[in-house]
């Protein structure tokens, strides 16, 4: 299936798109990240901005919104590997848990580590959502999940929005975990919480 099939799909199941998301400028993101960030990944980004699908799984984009309200929070493509690379943060929790040898914990390098994991979108029970970014194409990274009330990771060997329609239609066996108590309506006949996206982001 196509990406705009995919986000065709998606929009019948958690609701059309924000009228006034502004697109990222992904043309920057090479220099800034060192690599550019997933294809079906950018595309939802553009259409639907940081969201919350069922107000549970949180989607984190490079936008102006901080993914939380700390103080001092970077944004933008600094913000965006924040999630990762936060020196306080659980990602670094998990990348201690693997250097030292702990594999049940994290079996994965975090990232920039070559192949590492990059966060991109938790949840409420503080699931956390990857890709492992593992050879040359970022078309092809596939999703890991850290079920973190589970102690288990799964690895789902497809993209990111084939994850995401995978979960929202209950095809993903850890789906329940993904969206807890699944999709909902939120108001305006939508299943998500726009949080926020590029447009207030100002560059020098």
């Amino acid at each position: 299936m196509t990406t705009e099939r995919m986000l065709d799909r998606l929009a019948t199941l958690i609701g059309p798109p924000p009228e006034d998301v502004v697109p990222v400028p992904w043309e920057l993101g090479p220099e800034a990240l060192g690599f550019q960030l997933p294809a079906d990944y950018r595309a939802f980004a553009d259409r639907y901005g940081t969201v919350s699908i069922g107000d549970e799984l949180h989607v984190y984009t490079p936008s102006q919104a901080p993914p939380s309200p700390q103080a001092g929070q970077p944004v933008g493509f600094e913000g965006f590997l924040h999630c990762t690379t936060e020196p306080y943060g659980y990602c670094t929790t998990l990348a201690r848990a693997y250097r030292d040898g702990d594999h049940d914990e994290c079996p994965y390098p975090l990232f920039p580590a070559e192949g590492g994991l990059l966060n991109w979108g938790n949840n409420w029970d503080s699931d956390h959502f990857f890709w492992l970014t593992r050879g040359p194409d970022p078309d092809r990274w596939p999703v890991a999940a850290k079920f973190h009330s589970l102690r288990e990771w799964d690895l789902f060997e497809g993209g990111f929005l084939e994850f995401l329609l995978a979960a929202v239609t209950e095809q993903y066996p850890y789906h329940a975990d993904v969206v807890p108590g699944g999709m909902k309506q939120l108001g305006d006949g939508r299943g998500y919480r726009p949080r926020g996206d590029w447009s207030k982001q100002l560059w020098q």
